[in-house]
């Protein structure tokens, strides 16, 4: 299940009076591509999996990737997934 159908669920079990997107904004999509998240301590880059949020390599100025199939190296994970820098 994702957490779309979550959120659907939750508000089929709320109630027609209350709306859940009053309280959260629905996920946006990930399309199977990992994203870049930025470190708040030091400002380091890191591409991370879309299904579990790893940290899965460094990113610096110079990195170019393009169409990269990628393993998420995260133990429960495992999922594959597709990296674009």
């Amino acid at each position: 299940m994702s957490i779309t159908d979550a959120i659907k669920d939750m508000e089929k079990h709320m109630g027609v009076d209350s709306d859940f997107s009053g309280y959260m904004n629905e996920p946006l999509p990930h399309n199977n591509q990992g994203y870049v998240q930025r470190d708040y301590k030091t400002g380091v880059l890191w591409e991370c999996c879309p299904h579990c949020g790893k940290r899965n390599f460094l990113i610096t100025e110079e990195t170019r990737i393009h169409r990269l199939p990628w393993k998420c190296k995260a133990s429960k994970c495992r999922k594959e997934f597709e990296v674009n820098i």
